[in-house]
């Protein structure tokens, strides 16, 4: 029944990615799948490349590393443009100061060596700056350059999260062929009762019921059809006998009841259907009590206010699902 558990898994898992829960998967291991064995491999792969985009997966911390490098670029991108004004105010000074010793030498005031000196150090002034422009392009390069990292590591984050739910999906697949092929599936849960005798090898029809499930609640009601005729005799919630065909009502009782629900519409030949809720069993063998089967078959008396109403009515006791 590997197949079973791993099929539950897959759709575990497949619920987990439709509501982009990047939690670290965990499949089961050691699973017998015989013909689905080649798929499962070739989905398991897929698996193993998507937990590197799961939490504490490679591309996640890959991305946190590369988010945090943007962060410290940014920040040093700050500290340039404070290091570049500093160096605009240190640069007008000493072009200020350049400009007086200028006008110191053309009046022949100071030395050509004192002027020159002057000079170099007012050009120097400018290196600084220049440096601070070749700074801020590195950087806004370097910065550009990760941008473009991250991106390709969520595309291929995202493309390997596209492959693993398609090796999924087909791996679901497979695996609810192979139910539909070799495991019977029933809607409801409940016992197995045969239609009939089945013995091992035995030789099926194509559509013949071979068993029933029954879902072991006991909420049962009863179906009773109502000729037009005695419409106007009855109403809602009107006390019914029931006395099933299986259990004589001499010798075991009969089942009390109310017409819980009559049809507006007849479905042919002008008879109605109603539906009979059961209330009370009364059992006159406490040895064998009335146990209600699907299909049995039973009179009805519906109590008129006028009097007993002792009509006989063909009718089915149909198994209510409980939806509770």
């Amino acid at each position: 029944m590997d197949i079973l558990k791993l099929n539950h898994e897959l759709k575990d898992v497949q619920s987990k990615v439709l509501k982009c829960n990047r939690e670290a998967i965990v499949l089961p291991e050691a699973l017998n799948l015989g013909e689905i064995q080649g798929s499962y491999q070739n989905f398991y792969q897929q698996y193993l490349q998507y937990q590197a985009t799961t939490k504490n997966g490679y591309y996640l911390n890959r991305m946190s590393f590369l988010e945090r490098e943007l962060s410290d670029i940014k920040k040093l991108n700050s500290q340039i443009l404070q290091q570049q004004k500093i160096q605009q105010l240190e640069y007008a000074n000493q072009e200020e100061e350049y400009k007086a010793y200028q006008k110191l030498y053309k009046s022949k005031v100071i030395s050509r060596s004192e002027f020159v000196q002057q000079e170099n150090k007012y050009l120097a002034s400018k290196y600084p700056l220049q440096q601070s422009e070749t700074a801020m392009l590195n950087n806004s390069g370097t910065y550009t350059a990760k941008e473009k990292e991250l991106l390709d590591l969520r595309h291929t984050i995202s493309e390997e999260q596209a492959k693993f739910v398609q090796a999924l999906n087909q791996c679901i697949t497979e695996s609810n062929t192979w139910m539909m092929q070799h495991i019977l599936v029933a809607p409801v849960a409940g016992k197995v009762s045969f239609a009939g005798i089945v013995q091992e090898n035995q030789n099926v029809q194509s559509g013949q019921e071979v068993f029933v499930i029954n879902p072991g609640n006991t909420d049962f009601f009863g179906e009773v059809q109502i000729p037009q005729y005695n419409m106007g005799k009855i109403k809602m919630g009107a006390y019914t006998l029931v006395k099933l065909h299986s259990y004589p009502y001499e010798q075991y009782g009969m089942i009390r009841g109310k017409l819980a629900y009559i049809a507006d519409v007849a479905y042919r030949d002008s008879v109605f259907i109603a539906k009979v809720s059961f209330e009370h069993f009364e059992n006159k063998d406490p040895d064998r009590k009335i146990t209600l089967k699907n299909g049995m078959q039973a009179d009805a008396e519906i109590i008129t206010e006028e009097s007993s109403l002792l009509q006989r009515f063909f009718r089915n006791i149909t198994k209510m699902l409980n939806n509770k």
